[in-house]
C-alpha cells in the first residue's frame, strides 16, 4: 500500500504538468481559430462596462458555461455582438454579457433579445439575434479572483492567462524540487551500492586468505 501511494505521489507532478500542457494546447488552438478559450467547458471573462450593475460590477470575473444550450428568460448570457463600440463608425465584434428578456421561436429558429440590468431598453444589435452567437450562460462570479485580478491588472486582460502563468511557475518549482530530490536519491543509492561492493570484495578477500591459511 505504501509503495502504491509513493508511486502515485511521484507521478502526480507529471500528471499535473501533462494536464497543463493539454490546457495550453487547447487554449492556443481556440485562440488561433478565433474561438473562446475554455477549461472543461467553462470560459472566464471580466466585466468591463456598467450595463449589468448592480448584478455584475465592472471588474467582476465571471464563469460562463459553454456547454449548456438551454436558454430561458432571466438567464444571463455571454455572446458575440457586432456594433460600433468605439464610436468611429466601424462595427466590430464584441463580447457582451446581458440578461435574456425575450425568447421567440419562428420556423424552428430561436431568436434571443437581451438587455443590461442597468439599461432602460434593448439596443438594436441585441434584439432578435440567433443562438449561434451565444458563447454560454453565466453561472457565477468569483469575488476572490475578482480581487486578485483587480489588484494585479487593469484593462481587459483575460484572467485565464494569469492562471496559466501561475500554474507553470508552481509546476516548475515542483518539478525542479522533484528532480533535485531524485538526483540526490540516485547519488545516495550509487554510494550505497559502491560501499556494499567494497564490503563484499573485502569479505571475499578475507575468506580467500583464511582458506589459504587452513590449507
Amino acid at each position: 500500500m505504501k509503495k502504491t501511494l509513493k508511486k502515485v505521489a511521484g507521478a502526480t507532478p507529471y500528471l499535473i504538468l501533462l494536464l497543463a500542457f493539454i490546457l495550453i494546447l487547447s487554449l492556443t488552438s481556440a485562440l488561433r481559430k478565433g474561438d473562446t478559450p475554455t477549461i472543461f467547458g467553462t470560459a472566464i471573462f471580466v466585466i468591463t462596462t456598467p450595463s449589468m450593475e448592480d448584478t455584475l460590477m465592472v471588474g467582476d470575473v465571471i464563469f460562463v458555461n459553454t456547454k449548456d444550450e438551454t436558454y430561458h428568460t432571466h438567464d444571463i448570457i455571454t455572446y458575440h455582438a457586432s456594433f460600433d463600440a468605439n464610436g468611429d463608425g466601424e462595427p466590430e465584434n464584441n463580447v457582451v454579457t446581458h440578461r435574456i428578456v425575450d425568447i421567440e421561436t419562428i420556423n424552428g429558429v430561436t431568436y434571443i433579445t437581451t438587455r443590461g440590468d442597468n439599461n432602460d431598453y434593448s439596443y438594436d444589435w441585441e434584439t432578435g439575434f440567433t443562438t449561434d452567437q451565444i458563447i454560454g450562460k453565466v453561472t457565477t462570479r468569483s469575488e476572490i479572483i475578482t480581487l486578485i485580478y483587480g489588484f494585479l491588472f487593469s484593462g481587459g486582460y483575460n484572467i485565464i492567462f494569469l492562471v496559466i502563468i501561475l500554474v507553470f511557475i508552481t509546476l516548475g518549482a515542483m518539478e525542479a524540487s522533484n528532480i533535485i530530490k531524485q538526483l540526490r536519491m540516485m547519488k545516495e543509492k550509487e554510494l550505497e551500492e559502491e560501499k556494499e561492493k567494497l564490503i563484499q570484495e573485502e569479505l571475499k578477500r578475507l575468506r580467500n586468505e583464511q582458506e589459504k591459511k587452513e590449507t
